[in-house]
């Protein structure tokens, strides 16, 4: 007797799997054969990569949930042997908690496991018996009237493609199989084509030809490794080369996330005609703002990222090392990797040679081309995305597009994305996860180019999260429109309300001794909903906290502070985290914001302070849909230091090129003489 396991993806059935006591067969419809094959270690591999997760460790495991299954059918949680937690969703559906991703369960009327499902970020992968489709997320594909059957692949190659200046990059090229031209999805990327190829074939199985391009400097690509710098030529001219060739009809998307997210609005910045579609998720932004720095605060965790891009090839495993702390602490930083790698790393190097906005760094700048950017986005991102001033950026540039040319779906996700339930030690709602992800992208290409109908430019422009609320909402826009609450500090009180005359509160910042920004840098995540209660009884932190809230607030998009606050150095940084603090004293981080201080009129020019001289600023965190249950309270900490995330400024006008540093004495004044204020848009 054996047992049919169907894997669906992107509106197909792919490929069966037909189980037996003593062997696993396989039947693939997304490349047919004359008979069913053996699922083999090499098969397993292979299959693998386009189902991302392994095959053959999954129907193995499949009866073994039969131990639980007395557990399951009374029960509401239980855990494996193989350390896997799942908690009920409904009779038929398992959440897979402290998971990423998260490999969730469908079991049958008799409590029988029969199938899982997987959603990381961009896609969702079901492997279950057919009978059971139903309580997946194919019901949403076969209720949007997008299932089909899985089209022939035809031909795959690698082309050198050729820039302006003569340099060519690797390009990686899989075609339907047709002898029409067709439209075309690419993603451009630093991390290696060929591992993006069995991802992505589910778009060419829907007929379209897609490319994944070596960025220059990377993996078979010619050229120097500079992050950021040629991305919107080279995406101009690989557009141009894609629209001339015979299998194409003129018509590009692209999709892609982080570095690949960046790379598609560098492309849309250079106002290519050929490029008619984009898929942005967790998007980078300029190097100034979002990248190599954060509001000019050269970012310390980047580090790890460039760490692992130091070579011709992708190593993610240069990331993780158990000595962050001490090599992070190397003085000046630009010998950062020649102690922690034995070389440099020039495109790091290059980097710490353009300290202030100047050329150099306003060609990384997309954001700044607004007025070449008209491509109709999909814009995904989270609030605990650590590139999330990239996505501000992007729904700044995109503000005024007419409605149905953008759609922006914002959910309770770090930079990794859509993926699981669980964040830190905050457990999210089944809903968390967007399991109908890679339908909305399908029905955005379709739409923009192949011109199908399918109401995706009639839908609510914005769906977002509200964390606490645990609910999806729909609006034009985000944020939403709504009238701004403004909390002046007052630091008679430690908190909010307006006082008559000038008050002020005083902090030693010491670049020795940091306040942190509580990440792991081996994680590759910067932003985490973290309890800083501990924290916050530092002496070089001071927070401003309201009283138990009578009634739950909502705050959806940027709080801004406007303050004034003098330092006796004559160089230093900001940072402002936004807290939910709970009856019991929690703490957890809402979302924060950094800027340094020389750049607080004009990124452009670096402007040094007055030592003792009161200035006048305006920092904004990123963004966040929130809402502060009643009995809670909302607290906003002012400090100088995210360790960590920016390297401690160090106060002087060395800088991170000169290897001293001076205790700074920060002032934060308030009252009506120096009206410092907490602005956000909230609703009851």
């Amino acid at each position: 007797m054996s047992n049919t396991y169907a894997f669906y993806q992107a509106g197909m059935r792919l490929i069966d799997f037909s189980v037996t006591s003593d062997q696993v067969l396989v039947t693939r419809h997304d490349r047919p054969t004359a008979s069913p094959q053996p699922l083999t270690p090499t098969l397993a591999t292979e299959l693998g990569a386009i189902m991302h997760f392994d095959p053959a460790q999954a129907l193995a495991r499949l009866p073994q949930f039969g131990r639980w299954q007395p557990a399951m059918r009374t029960g509401t949680t239980f855990t494996t042997t193989w350390q896997a937690t799942y908690e009920r969703r409904d009779a038929h559906y398992w959440l897979n908690r402290h998971a990423r991703p998260a490999l969730d369960i469908i079991v049958d009327d008799a409590g029988t496991v029969v199938g899982y499902q997987q959603t990381q970020r961009a896609v969702t992968s079901v492997l279950v018996q057919p009978a059971w489709a139903r309580a997946t997320v194919v019901a949403a594909w076969q209720n949007a009237h997008m299932m089909r059957s899985v089209g022939t692949l035809g031909r795959r190659f690698t082309a050198m493609v050729p820039m302006r200046d003569g340099t060519r990059l690797a390009t990686e090229v899989l075609l339907p199989a047709t002898t029409q031209p067709v439209a075309a999805i690419m993603e451009r990327t630093p991390y290696g084509r060929n591992q993006f190829i069995p991802g992505y074939q589910r778009f060419a199985h829907r007929g379209y030809a897609v490319i994944v391009q070596d960025v220059r400097g990377r993996e078979d690509s010619e050229g120097p490794w500079i992050p950021f710098q040629y991305e919107r030529d080279d995406a101009n001219d690989t557009l141009n080369w894609i629209a001339a060739q015979p299998w194409n009809n003129g018509r590009v998307g692209m999709i892609g996330g982080s570095y690949g997210g960046y790379t598609q609005w560098a492309a849309a910045a250079s106002g290519n005609p050929h490029l008619q579609a984009i898929v942005s998720m967790v998007t980078a932004g300029g190097a100034f703002t979002d990248t190599f720095a954060h509001g000019g605060a050269p970012s310390m965790a980047q580090l790890a990222w460039f760490f692992s891009v130091s070579g011709q090839r992708f190593q993610p495993n240069l990331m993780h090392r158990d000595d962050w702390d001490q090599l992070l602490r190397t003085r000046p930083i630009a010998d950062i990797p020649q102690v922690g790698l034995g070389h440099a790393i020039p495109g790091y190097t290059a980097y710490l040679q353009h300290p202030t906005y100047d050329e150099f760094m306003a060609n990384t700048d997309w954001h700044a081309r607004a007025d070449h950017i008209h491509v109709p986005a999909f814009i995904q991102s989270g609030w605990f995305d650590d590139d999330a001033m990239g996505t501000i950026e992007a729904l700044d540039v995109t503000r005024n597009y007419a409605p149905g040319q953008r759609h922006i779906l914002l959910g309770p996700w770090l930079h990794g994305g859509n993926a699981q339930y669980d964040l830190d030690d905050l457990a999210l709602p089944a809903n968390a996860i967007r399991h109908d992800v890679d339908l909305l992208h399908t029905q955005w290409f379709d739409h923009f180019l192949r011109g199908v109908d399918n109401g995706i430019d009639r839908q609510p422009t914005a769906e977002y999260f509200t964390m606490n609320a645990n609910q999806w909402h729909t609006a034009d826009t985000f944020p939403p429109s709504a009238p701004a609450t403004q909390w002046p500090l007052d630091a008679t009180t430690a908190g909010f309300g307006a006082q008559p005359g000038s008050a002020h509160v005083d902090y030693d910042y010491d670049p020795n001794d940091p306040a942190p920004q509580l990440v792991d840098v081996s994680g590759n995540e910067f932003e985490f909903p973290t309890d800083y209660a501990h924290w916050e009884h530092r002496s070089d932190v001071v927070s401003f906290t309201s009283p138990p809230l009578t009634n739950a607030i909502t705050i959806n998009g940027r709080l801004t502070l406007h303050f004034f606050a003098s330092s006796s150095a004559v160089d230093t940084d900001w940072a402002i985290r936004a807290t939910d603090v709970s009856p019991d004293g929690h703490a957890r981080n809402v979302t924060d914001g950094i800027m340094n201080a020389k750049f607080r009129h004009d990124p452009r020019h670096a402007e040094y302070l007055t030592p003792g001289a009161i200035n006048e600023y305006t920092l904004a965190t990123l963004q966040t849909s929130y809402q502060f249950l009643p009995g809670h309270r909302l607290r906003l900490d002012v400090t100088s230091a995210a360790s960590n995330l920016i390297f401690p400024n160090p106060n002087t006008r060395a800088g991170l090129n000169g290897t001293t540093s001076v205790v700074a004495h920060q002032r934060i004044y308030t009252g009506s003489d120096y009206p410092s204020t907490l602005s956000f848009n909230a609703a009851g």
